[in-house]
């Protein structure tokens, strides 16, 4: 049989269900519905789902969802094997293929394109009282992985009668618990319960694999200690969110620090669980590892060549500049190298790289920590440096000039910078587009007068004689 997929976000929409089957309390209709609508998120082979109730010898669609939908409020009798084998096993049965399968109605299954059915038994007071059915377009659409998946859900709507008969629902929520620790242990996402306070609570393997830290230390340890600093403070706001009551779940992408000391970029997920009287208890954690994802991120925004930011990177960081609140004062620098061309016309183009290469170490290391450089095309940079005034922003741009010219004494070529700066207050100015066409223009300009020239302007001066 070839394999069947889960949906990968199968455990969020778990999760998601849990939380919301919460909010509607004593509301089984609805609780129902929200149950056959997440069975489609969750399982993706499948294409329709529907919740069967008994009514003496006949059973009525109370909740349907995507194919199913047509049938909801549809009374039929009770017949068929497989519901039969369903209701006196009392266990989850699965039709791989139902043109192949005599427990069902081959040519009813034909007409109503289904090519496998799971159907799962909802038990209460030890009675079978309804089915929670999933249906495929396709022959072998399910296995063992979606048989579990519709009993956890039936276990969901068990939930909601056993609010007629407490005793029953402690056996309900303990057999979902014990169906939920084995989905727990054999995710295949990272799944951890976190203390209040951040230490972790249990862990299952994959969270351990992804976080690349032994069970025994994380359980040892919290999350605050684990999470790079640069993304702490971002991830303890949202916890506060959570616990304040502003929201009930949160999503972002963070960096732990594994064992060996690398950092691992994860996709987190975290709800929180309350106890009856509504005091937060524990946090849920779903963590998945989206490293190659942030690793092809990161290439698609940075020069090959000098591995310098790109013009891509350019746009959006400086874009994000301008949503600070309050903005920075900063200074832009348009650079152009002098002679280049020649370079790569008397050396070729490999020298002409190595060039490049050599000119970017150079601006790195006339940088401060806080400046960003930038190649944006061929021999032109761009230079960002917030938090500064005149004075310090051309000091910097000459200490280039002058590691440029030492550069050159120990190399065939020689070439030099044209630079034209523009500085913006922080407060007044206007769209950054403008601000980088205004730093453009001063470049060639500078580059005009020849001699390796600056040419530095408050923003409001530059676009006043545009």
């Amino acid at each position: 049989m070839p394999a069947v997929r889960l949906d990968p976000c199968w455990s969020h929409e778990l999760l998601a269900l849990q939380s919301a089957a919460s909010t509607v309390e004593g509301d089984l209709k609805e609780l129902m519905q929200l149950v056959v609508e997440h069975a489609l998120r969750m399982v993706g082979t499948a294409s329709g789902a529907m919740i069967d109730i008994r009514d003496l010898d006949e059973r009525e669609c109370r909740a349907a969802s995507g194919t199913a939908a047509a049938y909801l409020g549809h009374r039929q009798p009770v017949a068929g094997e497989l519901f039969r084998q369903c209701t006196e096993q009392r266990r989850a049965q699965l039709c791989v293929d139902s043109q192949k399968d005599d427990r069902v109605d081959a040519a009813f299954c034909r007409e109503a394109d289904i090519g496998s059915i799971i159907l799962a038994p909802i038990l209460y007071e030890g009675a079978v009282v309804g089915t929670l059915k999933l249906f495929g377009r396709e022959p072998h659409s399910f296995g063992e992985d979606e048989l579990l998946v519709a009993q956890l859900l039936a276990g969901t709507i068990v939930t909601g009668l056993a609010a007629l008969a407490r005793d029953d629902a402690y056996r309900a929520l303990e057999h979902m618990g014990k169906r939920f620790q084995a989905t727990f242990e054999q995710a295949a996402v990272g799944m951890a319960h976190v203390a209040i306070d951040g230490h972790f609570l249990l862990v299952n393997d994959r969270f351990c694999e992804v976080i690349g830290r032994s069970r025994e230390s994380l359980l040892d340890s919290s999350y605050q200690q684990i999470t790079h600093e640069a993304d702490l403070e971002a991830d303890v706001r949202h916890v506060e969110s959570l616990l304040s009551g502003r929201s009930t779940a949160y999503t972002i992408e963070k960096r732990y620090i594994r064992s060996d000391g690398t950092a691992i970029w994860t996709n987190l997920t975290v709800s929180l669980v309350r106890d009856e009287r509504g005091a937060p208890e524990f946090f849920v954690a779903v963590v998945e590892d989206i490293g190659r994802r942030k690793a092809a991120e990161e290439r698609a925004l940075h020069d090959p060549l000098t591995g310098l930011p790109n013009r891509r990177w350019l746009i959006e960081h400086f874009k994000g500049e301008f949503d600070r609140k309050p903005a920075r004062p900063m200074v832009i620098a348009y650079l152009d190298l002098d002679g280049f061309k020649a370079v790569n016309d008397k050396y070729g183009h490999a020298a002409g790289d190595r060039c490049l290469s050599d000119v970017a170490a150079c601006l790195e290391r006339s940088m401060r920590a806080q400046d960003s450089i930038c190649r944006i095309a061929g021999d032109e940079f761009v230079l960002l440096m917030p938090d500064i005034d005149r004075a310090r922003a051309l000091e910097i741009i000459a200490h280039f000039q002058a590691e440029l010219a030492d550069l050159c004494r120990h190399r065939p070529w020689s070439i030099g910078v044209s630079a034209g700066a523009v500085m913006i207050d922080g407060k007044n100015h206007p769209h950054w587009e403008d601000i980088l066409e205004a730093a453009d223009r001063l470049m060639y300009e500078a580059k005009r007068s020849g001699d390796g020239a600056t040419i530095f302007r408050y923003v409001g001066e530059t676009l006043a004689a545009a």
